[in-house]
């Protein structure tokens, strides 16, 4: 009666622990993005890559080239503040979050490490696809005297198009500013802060939500026009959400569009032929291939090796 009993306190734990881990398995993620600021020179490489704004009127003022004084200044304090980010858990735009009112004042000449700003959460999978923040504060120092900087009405930065993916725990965005070329000299005590951004993700880019792959005729990359349909389902009856006419090129690459998650069914005709009525094209095609599979079940792209055998 013991051993049954123990058997049963055993099996019971079992099923707790299982349960548990079940829960844990399905819990949402959260990871956490750190925004950290850096300080970009012009001329170092790819560390930054200039955000120009062909609005702001620079007409009369001294280019950076005609400006010796660059070089005397000692310290350019800004203060950065309403960071805000736009983020997506599928193919759509998303919306901004609520602007976090964080200040943070830093010396760009003197940034010899990076500063972190803040952090912020957001679900584990999920695309960051934007960024904005503000400058709202500048002060200059050179040959020990300070002046104000007037503060361009272009300095609400936003960065869209971004596409990353937050894969892991803990990643970060690197904000860098060269201060070389943001600081603008409109008279001769006068200044004007005019940011020049660029970012840079710490992690994998991924084609995401993305349908695409390659297309192999007998092991050999396509000498021949091919049409390629995409449908919704199992149905090739329907109308197909895309419908591509892809033409003989040097590699077997195609790319058919970011989609939602679900089933979907790829259908490829060879022997192409088209021909014009007078008031449409009417295409036709052999279908060679069929394939039917799931998107975005596990990972948030599909890529698809379609092979054709012929005789």
């Amino acid at each position: 009666m013991k051993k049954v009993f123990l058997v049963f306190l055993l099996s019971v734990l079992v099923l707790l622990l299982f349960s548990c881990s079940q829960l844990n398995l399905f819990e949402p993620r959260k990871s956490t993005v750190s925004i950290v600021l850096s300080s970009g020179v012009d001329g170092d490489g790819d560390t930054v890559k200039p955000q120009e704004y062909s609005s702001a009127n620079l007409q009369g003022m001294y280019s950076r080239e005609q400006a010796p004084w660059v070089k005397d200044i000692q310290h350019l304090y800004i203060k950065i503040s309403k960071f805000s980010y736009k983020y997506s858990t599928g193919p759509g735009a998303g919306k901004w979050a609520t602007p976090t009112a964080v200040d943070k004042e830093v010396d760009l000449v003197n940034l010899t490490d990076e500063a972190t700003w803040l952090t912020f959460d957001i679900p584990n999978g999920a695309v960051i696809v934007a960024l904005a923040f503000e400058v709202t504060q500048a002060t200059v120092t050179i040959n020990g005297s300070n002046y104000a900087v007037t503060i361009s009405e272009k300095c609400r930065v936003i960065s869209p198009n971004l596409n990353w993916q937050v894969k892991t725990d803990e990643s970060q965005i690197v904000v860098a500013i060269d201060w070389t070329r943001s600081i603008i000299r409109t008279g001769q005590e006068s200044y004007m802060l005019v940011p020049r951004v660029a970012y840079r993700w710490r992690g994998e880019l991924k084609k995401l939500w993305a349908i695409y792959g390659d297309i192999l005729i007998n092991d050999a990359t396509p000498t021949v026009p091919l049409l390629i349909g995409l449908f919704e389902g199992t149905d090739t009856t329907a109308t197909p959400t895309v419908l591509k006419l892809r033409k003989p090129r040097e590699d077997a690459y195609f790319w058919l569009g970011k989609h939602p998650a679900g089933t979907y069914t790829v259908v490829v005709w060879d022997n192409v032929t088209w021909y014009w009525d007078e008031d449409s094209y009417t295409i036709s095609g052999d279908k060679a291939t069929e394939t039917t599979f799931e998107h975005g079940k596990t990972i948030p792209n599909t890529v698809l090796q379609l092979k054709i055998v012929k005789e």
